[in-house]
C-alpha cells in the first residue's frame, strides 16, 4: 500500500520522534526501495504498467513490462515508453506483435470461412453429377479443418451444405427409380432369354425322345405356348427384343415342324435301332435319308447337334465306313494278286527260277483267299506256270558238271597245310559256290550231295579244334562284356549324379572303356549287340558329364557378364558386396573344360579387381563428401544456437532464417554414423529456440495480467478516496496518475479494459450503501469461483454457497450452468472489475481467495 500511495501522491504519515534520555535524534526511516524481487512478487498490472513506465531503473522497468500480458495495458505502455524508454519499448512491441498475429489469424480464418461458403453457395447452383457428391466431401474437409469461427458465417455455410444435400438427396431418388425401371427391365430380358434358352433346350429333349407316343404325351405344343407368351410379356416393356423375338418365333416354327417330322417318321433311336437291325440295302437307304432329315432340322435351329443325333451319326459313319473298308480291302487284294502274277512271270521270262517258284507259292496261299479271278489276270497264272515249267528243265540240265568240280575242289582240301582260318575260309567259299549254283533246282540230287558233304567234312576237321579255343575266348570276352554292360547299368542307376563327386565319374568312364577293350574278340552278332548297349551307357555317362560341365561353364559365363554389368553400378557398396557373393558362388561351381575354365576365371578375376577398383576410390569420396556434410550441418547447427542466444526481438526477426537453417539441415543427406548426434544437436537449437518464445510469451501474459490487478487495485484506492471525501486537488492527481496508467498500459486481458473504464466511470456515484452491497456481490463471486474450481469455501460461507447453489439450481430446473465451468470464470472475472469501492479489510481476503480460484481455472484450460 506504501508503494501505491507514493505512486499516487498520499502523503505518508510521519511517526512523532518520541524523547529520549540520550539527547541524540532517531533517524529518519529510509524510503522503500523497489527491487526486482517485489516486480516478481506482484501481479498487479496497474502497479506493474507503473513501475514499466515509471521504475528508477532500466532493469526494473523492463522486467515489470515482461510480467504484463494484458493487451490493453501492453497498448497503454508503449504509448507512454515509445519516445521514453526504447528497451522497455521493444518488449512491449513484441508482445503486441503476438496479439496482432492473432488478430491476423482470426481475420485470416474468417477471410477463408468466407470464400469456403461462397463456393459451397455457387456449387449449390450445379446440377448433381457423379463428382457433385466428392467436390463437396472437399469442402466440408476444408471447412472442418478451419477451427472455431463465427455464428454468422456457421449459419451461411450450413445453409449452403443444406442447399447442396437436398439437391444430394434429390439425385439419389432419380437414381433409385431409374435404378428400379432398369432391374424390372433387366428382370424382363432375363425372362425372355430364358424363354429362348428353354425352346432350345426343348428342341434337345425331342431329339432325345426314345418313342413317338413318349412325343404325345409330352405336350411339347403346350409349352412352346406358354414360353410363346413369356416372350410376348417382356416385349410389352418396349425393350429392344425385336432380334430375340424374331429367332424365338422362327425357332418355334422350326421346333413344332420337328415335332410333326417324328410324328410321320420316328424318333432318332427308333431309327438308330432300325439301321442296326435291317440288312437290306433299300432299307438301309431309306432309314438313312429319314435320319438325314433330322440332322438337316437341327442344322437350321443353328445349334449344334443333339447327343441323340450325334450318335446316330456316329453309326451311320462306322456302318459306311465298315462297307467301304471291305469293298477297297477286296480291291487292294486282287490287285496286290494281279501285280504278284506280273511279277512272277517276268522272273520266269529273266531265268531266275528261285524268284520265280518263290512267287508261284505265294500266289497259291493267296489264290485261296480270294472269291472270283477274273479272266485276265487267270491267263496271266496260266502263263507264268508254263514258262516256269521251261524254266526248270533247263536249269536242271546245266547245274551237274558245277557241281562235280565243286566236290573235286573241296577233296582236294583234305590234309591241306593251310592256316586253320584260311583253311575255313577256303572251305566257306566252296559251300557258298554249291549253294549257288543249286538255286532255282527242283530235284536236289542226293548223291552228289553226299559226296560234297563228306568231302567238306574231311576237309574242316583241322580247323574243328582251333575255333572251338577261339570259341570258347569269344564266349569268356562276352561274358565279362555282359558283366560290364550289367555294372554300369547299376552304376547309371544307383548313383547320385545330383551330389556327384565327378572326377570319379571321369574316371569311371575311363576305366569302363579300358575294361571293354580288353576284352576282346567276341561273338560277332552277340558282341555287336552287346557293343550297341555298352556304347549307349557310355554315351549316357559322357552326357552326363558333359552335361554338368556344361551347366557349369554356363553358370560360370553367367558370373563373368554379371560381375562385367557391375563395372557400370553407381553404389559402389552394393557392387563390392555382389561381387563377393559371385565370388563365393564360383567357388561352388564345379570344373568346366579345362580350357575354357581357365579362360572364363580370367575374365571374371578381371572384372572383380576392376570393381574392388571403383570401390575403393568411391569410398575415399564418400568419406570425403561425409566429412563435408557433417561440417556443413554443424555451422548450421551453430548458426542456430546463436540465434537462441539473442534476445526475443532477434529470434522473431530472424524467423526466416530459421526457417532457411531447418530446410538447409533437412536436405542434408547426414551419413548414418553421425545422423543421430546432429539431430539431437539440431534439436536441442530448436528447443532453445522455442524455450526462449514460449517464457516470453508466459512472461507476457503474466504481465498482462499483473497490469491488470494493478489498476484495479489503483483504481479502487481512487474510489476509497472519493468515499472518503478527500481534497479534490489529491482526487485530481490520483485520477490523472489513473488515467495515465490505462492509458500507458498496451495490453490487457480480453474485456477487461472497457469494464475497467466503465467502473470508472461510475466512480463519482459509489455510496455507502453501494458500497456495502458491492462487498456482498464480490463475497458472491468468490463462492461462484469456488464452486467453479471445486475449491471449499471458508467456514463463514459455507451457508451462503449452499443458498446460492440452491437458488441456481430452481432456476435453471435441474439444467446445467455453462457458468460453473472452467472456461466460464472470464465472466466472473469482468463481473468482478465491475464491483467496486470494497474497502481493504473486505476487499483483500476476498481477492485472495478469487485470484486463487482465477490460477486454478487457468490451469485447467491449459491442461
Amino acid at each position: 500500500m506504501k508503494l501505491l500511495r507514493k505512486l499516487f501522491g498520499a502523503k505518508p504519515k510521519v511517526e512523532p520522534i518520541k524523547a529520549a534520555p540520550i539527547p541524540v535524534a532517531e533517524p529518519k526511516a529510509p524510503k522503500p526501495v523497489i527491487t526486482l524481487d517485489v516486480v516478481e512478487q506482484t501481479n498487479d498490472e496497474s502497479e506493474l504498467l507503473k513501475l514499466a513506465s515509471d521504475g528508477a531503473t532500466s532493469q526494473l522497468r523492463q522486467a515489470a513490462a515482461e510480467k504484463i500480458h494484458s493487451r490493453e495495458i501492453l497498448e497503454q505502455l508503449a504509448k507512454v515508453v515509445k519516445t521514453k524508454d526504447k528497451n522497455v519499448f521493444k518488449i512491449v512491441k513484441t508482445k503486441l506483435d503476438v496479439f496482432k498475429a492473432e488478430d491476423a489469424k482470426i481475420a485470416e480464418l474468417e477471410a477463408s470461412a468466407e470464400r469456403i461458403c461462397e463456393k459451397i453457395e455457387r456449387h449449390a447452383q450445379f446440377d448433381a453429377d457423379a463428382l457433385f457428391k466428392a467436390k463437396l466431401d472437399v469442402l466440408q474437409s476444408e471447412w472442418d479443418n478451419l477451427g472455431q469461427v463465427s455464428i454468422i458465417v456457421q449459419s451461411r455455410y450450413q445453409a449452403a451444405l443444406a442447399a447442396c444435400e437436398a439437391k444430394i438427396n434429390a439425385q439419389a431418388q432419380a437414381i433409385a427409380d431409374e435404378e428400379e425401371k432398369q432391374a424390372l427391365d433387366k428382370q424382363a430380358l432375363q425372362l425372355a432369354e430364358e424363354a429362348l434358352s428353354s425352346l432350345k433346350k426343348l428342341a434337345a429333349d425331342i431329339y432325345s425322345t426314345s418313342h413317338v407316343d413318349d412325343l404325345l404325351n409330352a405336350n411339347y405344343e403346350v409349352k412352346i405356348h406358354e414360353l410363346s407368351n413369356a416372350v410376348r410379356l417382356a416385349a410389352n416393356r418396349h425393350l429392344p427384343l425385336e432380334k430375340l423375338t424374331k429367332e424365338f418365333e422362327q425357332r418355334k416354327q422350326q421346333t413344332l415342324n420337328l415335332i410333326d417330322q417324328i410324328k410321320t417318321s420316328g424318333t432318332v433311336k427308333q431309327l438308330t435301332e432300325k439301321l442296326e437291325q435291317v440288312e437290306d440295302s433299300d432299307l438301309v437307304k431309306s432309314t438313312q435319308q429319314k435320319l438325314q432329315q433330322l440332322m438337316k432340322s437341327a442344322k437350321d435351329l443353328g445349334d449344334e447337334l443333339p447327343e441323340a443325333l450325334t450318335e446316330a451319326k456316329a453309326k451311320m459313319d462306322a456302318l459306311w465306313a465298315q462297307r467301304h473298308q471291305a469293298e477297297q480291302a477286296a480291291k487292294n487284294a486282287m490287285r496286290d494278286f494281279s501285280e504278284l502274277a506280273r511279277k512272277g512271270l517276268w522272273a520266269a521270262e529273266q531265268g531266275f527260277v528261285r524268284k520265280a517258284r518263290a512267287i508261284q507259292k505265294e500266289l497259291q496261299e493267296k489264290r485261296s483267299q480270294l472269291a472270283d479271278i477274273p479272266k485276265g489276270i487267270q491267263n496271266k497264272i496260266d502263263d507264268f506256270e508254263a514258262q516256269l515249267a521251261k524254266l526248270g528243265d533247263w536249269h536242271e540240265f546245266a547245274v551237274t558238271p558245277k557241281k562235280e568240280a565243286l566236290i573235286a575242289q573241296m577233296q582236294s582240301l583234305a590234309n591241306s597245310s593251310m592256316n586253320p582260318e584260311t583253311l575255313a575260309t577256303k572251305i566257306h567259299e566252296l559251300q557258298d559256290s554249291w549253294k549257288e549254283v543249286s538255286k532255282g533246282v527242283q530235284q536236289q540230287d542226293d548223291e552228289l550231295w553226299q559226296q560234297f558233304q563228306q568231302a567238306s567234312a574231311i576237309a574242316y576237321a583241322p580247323c574243328k579244334d582251333f575255333f572251338e579255343a577261339q570259341a570258347a575266348e569269344r564266349d569268356n570276352n562276352l561274358e565279362k562284356r555282359r558283366e560290364l554292360v550289367k555294372q554300369l547299368q547299376q552304376y547309371l542307376q544307383g548313383y547320385d549324379f545330383a551330389n556327384a563327386v565327378w572326377k570319379d565319374v571321369e574316371q569311371t568312364l575311363k576305366t569302363a572303356r579300358a575294361e571293354w577293350q580288353n576284352y576282346w574278340p567276341v561273338p560277332r552278332k552277340a558282341g555287336n549287340e552287346l557293343q550297341k548297349e555298352f556304347e549307349n551307357l557310355m554315351e549316357q555317362l559322357f552326357n552326363k558329364i558333359t552335361a554338368e560341365y556344361e551347366q557349369n561353364k554356363n553358370a560360370k559365363q553367367a558370373l563373368v557378364e554379371q560381375a562385367q554389368l557391375l563395372l557400370n553400378s553407381t553404389d559402389s557398396r552394393s557392387a563390392t558386396e555382389t561381387v563377393k557373393q559371385l565370388q563365393a558362388q564360383w567357388k561352388a561351381i564345379g570344373k568346366s573344360w579345362h580350357k575354357e575354365d581357365q579362360q572364363l576365371w580370367q575374365e571374371f578375376r578381371k572384372h572383380c579387381d576392376a570393381v574392388f577398383a571403383l570401390r575403393n576410390q568411391a569410398f575415399e569420396a564418400a568419406k570425403e563428401q561425409r566429412q563435408a556434410i557433417i561440417a556443413q550441418a554443424e555451422q548450421l547447427i551453430a548458426q542456430l544456437h546463436a540465434i537462441a542466444g539473442q534476445s526475443l526481438e532477434a529470434i522473431a526477426a530472424a524467423k526466416a532464417d530459421i526457417d532457411n537453417i531447418t530446410v538447409q539441415f533437412n536436405d542434408l543427406e547426414l551419413p548414418k554414423e553421425a545422423a543421430k548426434q546432429l539431430h539431437n544437436k539440431f534439436h536441442a537449437g530448436i528447443a532453445a529456440i522455442n524455450t526462449q518464445r514460449n517464457t516470453a510469451k508466459t512472461k507476457a501474459e503474466e504481465q498482462r495480467w499483473a497490469d491488470l490487478f494493478s489498476a484495479l487495485d489503483a483504481t479502487r484506492q481512487y474510489e476509497l478516496a472519493i468515499l472518503a471525501q478527500q481534497p479534490a486537488e489529491q482526487l485530481a492527481v490520483q485520477k490523472s496518475a489513473l488515467d495515465k496508467l490505462l492509458a500507458d498500459t498496451p495490453r490487457w486481458p480480453n474485456g477487461t479494459l472497457s469494464a475497467l473504464q466503465q467502473r470508472l466511470a461510475k466512480a463519482n456515484e459509489l455510496t455507502r450503501e453501494s458500497q456495502a452491497a458491492n462487498a456482498e456481490l464480490l463475497r458472491t463471486l468468490s463462492i461462484r469461483a469456488e464452486i467453479v474450481t471445486g475449491q471449499e469455501s471458508p467456514d463463514s460461507d459455507k451457508q451462503s454457497r449452499m443458498e446460492y447453489q440452491v437458488k441456481q439450481m430452481q432456476v435453471a430446473f435441474g439444467q446445467r450452468d455453462s457458468r460453473f465451468e472452467p472456461s466460464s470464470f472470464h465472466a466472473l472475472l469482468v463481473e468482478w472489475i465491475g464491483l467496486g469501492g470494497v474497502a481493504d479489510d473486505t476487499y483483500e481476503p476476498l481477492w485472495k481467495r478469487f485470484d486463487h480460484c482465477r490460477k486454478l481455472a487457468a490451469q485447467s484450460q491449459d491442461k
